[in-house]
């Protein structure tokens, strides 16, 4: 992955970010994240299929380890 690559991906991580800590998972929008990443729509769907996977992309691996932990 490159530097640009890298920059696109944690842009995009940390405004998937700030929206679902803002809205909730339902309220929040691909549209303002895109925005706030600086990046298009088509972009983003180079890196994620869907809000849904950059969620899981951001809480997957912490909510695998909390459920194994019960």
């Amino acid at each position: 992955m490159s530097n640009e690559e890298s920059t696109t991906l944690k842009n995009i991580l940390s405004a998937g970010k700030a929206e679902f800590l803002e809205k909730d998972f339902n309220s929040a929008s691909l549209r303002n994240i895109v925005k706030n990443a600086g990046v298009t729509t088509g972009a983003f769907y180079g890196y994620y299929k869907s809000k849904e996977e950059l969620f899981d992309a951001l809480v997957g691996k912490e909510y695998e380890h909390r459920m194994k932990m019960y």
